[in-house]
């Protein structure tokens, strides 16, 4: 763990080692137990992630999107200009660990091909830049920063009245609320997924995401036939993510390739033109079965 962010985690340790996370828990608690649930995972993989682990690197990034999600989903409660700052830092933060995992999906994904060496060598020194923002007093700062914003923001204490209320409500009836909003955002998000571009789809995944990482931490909120209803949801989202991610990796590693190709000599450029881009016969099959999936998001929970 970073040593300025200990004392930290020590206090919000004491503060909520009496709490457990159930349908009557105010919300202000809830926020807490799930947000530094994930700041505990994020501390858990640092060693690792340090030293080159390509799973721990994931089980980072996953931790810190889930993160991201618990506080967009009770954001009408939390946000406020402490928030905008640590956003910024988990944005570059964030910006170190995803150029390390694209190199490792793409290691992982051309084996037995001449990319593959290219990818292994941009990510040794991809990994260098991670370690040393990992260790950063910059990194130390900023965890020690958002696991004291999580303890005791301001978010905490704004006079507002709507704020006070949402703060205290059970966690059941708001979770079962941001779920039903979060759902259909995403079905209209979903809306003509064949003809959308890359951007679009990828703005999908992300919310697919968080609506599947929300259902998650709402588990213990909610009661057991609705968080069951909830599950089922979850399971296509899994799945939706999966089509389009693998359409995403493709078209990444075509992207990388290009990238490295223009950074190194000419061998890499070579190297570069044996990569094919996607095959449209194959995007259309997968934009197809996502398609089918995310018309059966749109019919859950209606």
């Amino acid at each position: 763990m970073p040593p300025s962010a200990s004392s930290v985690k020590q206090r919000i340790s004491r503060t909520w080692q009496d709490h457990r996370l159930g349908p009557a828990t105010p919300c202000a608690i809830a926020f807490r137990l799930i947000a530094s649930g994930c700041l505990d995972d994020v501390t858990a993989c640092h060693r690792a992630t340090c030293a080159g682990d390509a799973t721990a690197l994931h089980q980072t990034r996953v931790a810190l999107t889930r993160l991201r999600s618990a506080i967009a989903f009770f954001s009408p409660m939390v946000k406020d200009t402490a928030w905008t700052q640590l956003r910024s830092e988990w944005k570059w933060l964030n910006g170190h660990l995803g150029a390390t995992r694209d190199l490792d999906v793409a290691i992982e994904n051309s084996r037995g091909t001449p990319q593959q060496r290219v990818f292994k060598a941009a990510r040794v020194e991809s990994q260098r830049r991670l370690q040393r923002a990992l260790r950063s007093n910059r990194y130390r700062q900023w965890f020690a920063a958002m696991s004291g914003w999580v303890a005791n923001g301001a978010w905490s204490i704004t006079p507002d009245r709507r704020e006070v209320r949402l703060r205290a409500a059970p966690a059941s009836a708001f979770h079962a609320q941001q779920l039903a909003r979060w759902h259909e955002k995403l079905t209209e998000r979903s809306r003509g997924l064949q003809g959308m571009g890359k951007n679009k789809r990828h703005r999908l995944r992300l919310a697919s995401k968080r609506l599947r990482y929300a259902i998650e931490f709402s588990e213990e909120a909610l009661a057991g036939d609705e968080f069951s209803r909830w599950l089922v949801t979850a399971k296509h989202l899994r799945k939706g993510q999966q089509i389009l991610g693998e359409l995403n990796d493709a078209e990444m590693r075509g992207q990388l390739a290009a990238e490295l190709a223009s950074l190194q000599p000419p061998a890499s450029a070579r190297v570069q033109k044996q990569s094919k881009p996607v095959d449209r016969k194959r995007k259309g099959r997968l934009l197809r079965r996502a398609a089918m999936v995310y018309r059966k998001i749109a019919d859950e929970n209606r």
